[in-house]
């Protein structure tokens, strides 16, 4: 079956709605998914812990996916999305609300687990009911949309975090309560524009798969390859970057300056991720672009450990630019590993499954590893990383 075949042939006022409402869901749940970058110094501080136990909070937020992301899958995509969406969001609400409020680093931890548990089942019924909302054509540009909302705010949280802990003595509890209360905007918005009758495969009834179609999705190799890569891919982006500030303080910036270049990284790779989008969708390729990212990624973290502090301008540009198009077109990529559009909240919770497996362990070795062997082993590794992601998008063979 062609997985577009039940999409609507123009912009209604209300796919518009269903559209804006997911943007502004993506963005709201990226402030909270890159909260800790600014904070990691003022969390360690205040609950006394080194990097080895910091990285445990780091990778809290994919705990409870490890267990639940493939339930969350065939959940979202039995329930209407109001449904699961505003759960999702309510979950992720009070996980937040938890950790403003946390007398401990454990219960911090705890809370940071229930906002990431929320948030994945959230985020699989968005990305999920927007692929099936647009054209297959134009998945690319709108999958760089759809990341491009939920990263984009980390270069607010990672600029104007540090400036309000710095010169306004604003905690790290306070940004949190604000954050909190997007997630709580959100739900408003879900449940005022997303109607109770539309569910994953878009606005309009879609054919049921066959219990082979959906089991395809666990066996495909071209899935595997792009999961797998993915998890490295996390392991510099995300999990990493909750360090890199502090590596730059160590290599002679001061906190603000670091948070400041860093971000450049992110702004750079907003425009990156939209042209790369566009790229794919008019060259009809995801495959070999992503094959570049990755390579090019690695070179960039090679960059990053051996370049003089007064070049570092050179890694953020280099990694700013096309390692910024995995990310959309991994998203984008979930069209082509699927056959009917009720499976696409499938293809998307295993990514999330492998993914999150893989960055819960890698996110607490990498704590210990920059704790015993330095940034600079870290550093190495994760370039490594990136080069066998590259590796692998070249037997993805499925994806165009």
């Amino acid at each position: 079956m062609d997985n577009q075949q039940t999409k609507p042939s123009k912009m209604t006022g209300k796919i518009f709605l269903i559209l804006l409402t997911l943007v502004l869901c993506s963005i709201f749940y990226g402030f909270g998914m890159f909260k800790l970058i600014p904070m990691q110094s003022a969390i360690m501080e205040r609950y006394d812990v080194a990097e080895g136990a910091y990285g445990t909070l780091n990778s809290a937020l994919n705990w409870v996916v490890i267990f639940a992301s493939i339930q969350m899958g065939f959940l979202a995509r039995k329930w209407p999305c109001k449904l699961t969406i505003s759960l999702g969001l309510s979950i992720a609400f009070v996980g937040a609300m938890i950790q403003v409020f946390a007398p401990s680093f454990g219960i911090l931890v705890a809370g940071r687990a229930i906002e990431g548990g929320g948030g994945s089942l959230m985020y699989i019924a968005v990305v999920s009911l927007l692929l099936n909302t647009v054209s297959k054509e134009r998945s690319g540009i709108w999958s760089g949309i759809s990341i491009l909302c939920s990263v984009g705010p980390q270069v607010l949280i990672t600029k104007l975090g540090a400036s309000l802990m710095n010169d306004y003595g604003v905690t790290f509890q306070q940004i949190f309560f604000w954050i909190a209360m997007l997630y709580a905007v959100a739900i408003v918005i879900t449940l005022l524009f997303i109607g109770k009758d539309v569910k994953i495969s878009g606005t309009q009834s879609d054919v049921k798969p066959t219990k082979e179609q959906t089991l395809r999705v666990f066996k495909d190799r071209s899935n595997w390859c792009v999961n797998i890569a993915y998890i490295f891919f996390s392991l510099v982006s995300i999990s990493f970057s909750a360090y890199i500030i502090k590596y730059l303080t160590i290599k002679g910036m001061d906190v603000a300056s670091a948070a400041d270049t860093y971000s450049y990284t992110t702004m750079i790779g907003m425009f990156a991720m939209l042209a790369f989008g566009i790229l794919s969708d008019a060259l009809k390729t995801k495959r070999k672009i992503v094959i570049i990212g990755f390579f090019v990624g690695a070179v960039a973290m090679v960059l990053l450990a051996q370049l003089p502090i007064s070049m570092i301008m050179i890694y953020v540009v280099v990694y700013g630019t096309f390692p910024r198009c995995i990310a959309g077109l991994t998203t984008a990529s979930a069209v082509d590993l699927c056959e009917v559009p009720s499976d696409l909240p499938i293809v998307n919770s295993l990514k999330n499954e492998v993914t999150q497996v893989g960055s819960v362990v890698g996110s607490i070795f990498l704590g210990y590893i920059i704790e015993f062997m330095g940034y600079q082993s870290a550093i190495f590794i994760m370039a490594a990383l990136m080069a066998v992601g590259g590796v692998l998008w070249i037997f993805a063979k499925r994806v165009p």
